[in-house]
C-alpha cells in the first residue's frame, strides 16, 4: 500500500503529491531512464492482448511519470497515439503524436480504443485526483462506452482514498512501474 495518506481537502492533497513529485524529480538517485523503461514494458505487456488501434497519451512534465519512451514504443508496436493540447477554456483538443500539425479537435478522443491519462493519485476504488482544471473529467465523458481508462502514476500514488466530488470520473486501472492493475470486475476495486 502507498506511503501517501492524502488530506481530505483537494487543494491540500494536490499540494502534497506535487511536493513529493518535485522531491522525486530533484533526487539525484531518481533514474528517469529506468522509470521510462518500466512504464513502457508494463503497458506493452498489458496491451499484448489488444489489436493495435488508437490510444491516448500525454506529453509528460518533468515531475510526472515519463511518457516519451512509452509513446515511441507504442508507435513502434503499431498503435496510433493521440495527445492533447489544453485549450484556454481547459478543454482538450487532440492531435496525432506523429502529426502535431493536424488538429483532431475536441472530438478527436472518440477514436481512442484505450485511454492512458495522467493523474496525481488514484484510490483503490479507481477515483482520480487530477491537476484541478477538470480537463480529463470532461474528456472522459467523450470516450466511447467500454474504452478502458488507465491512469499513469508513480507506485506510491495508489492510495486508499482521494478526496472526490460527484463529477469525478473513475478510471479502470493504473499503470505504475510495476505494470498495469485493473479494477476487479467483482469488487470494483484495484488490488493494492
Amino acid at each position: 500500500m502507498s506511503v501517501l495518506t492524502l488530506p481530505e481537502d483537494k487543494p491540500a492533497a494536490r499540494a502534497q503529491v506535487r511536493a513529493a513529485r518535485r522531491a522525486r524529480r530533484d533526487d539525484p538517485a531518481t533514474d528517469r531512464a529506468a522509470l521510462a523503461a518500466a512504464y513502457r514494458d508494463g503497458l506493452l505487456q498489458h496491451l499484448a492482448g489488444f489489436e493495435p488501434g488508437t490510444i491516448t497519451a500525454y506529453e509528460s512534465w518533468a515531475t510526472e511519470p515519463p511518457t516519451e519512451v512509452l509513446i515511441c514504443a507504442l508507435q513502434e508496436a503499431g498503435w496510433r497515439v493521440i495527445v492533447p493540447d489544453t485549450l484556454a477554456d481547459l478543454r482538450l483538443s487532440w492531435h496525432d503524436a506523429m502529426r502535431p500539425d493536424v488538429d483532431l479537435g475536441i472530438g478527436g478522443v472518440v477514436a481512442a480504443d484505450v485511454a492512458l491519462i495522467p493523474g496525481l493519485a488514484i484510490d483503490l476504488d479507481g477515483y482520480r485526483l487530477g491537476q484541478g482544471g477538470g480537463c480529463y473529467d470532461r474528456t472522459l465523458g467523450l470516450l466511447r462506452p467500454g474504452v478502458p481508462v488507465i491512469a499513469m502514476i508513480f507506485p506510491d500514488e495508489l492510495v486508499a482514498s482521494v478526496p472526490r466530488e460527484t463529477h469525478d470520473a473513475r478510471v479502470d486501472g493504473v499503470l505504475t512501474t510495476e505494470g498495469v492493475r485493473m479494477r476487479d470486475r467483482g469488487t470494483g476495486r484495484i488490488a493494492p
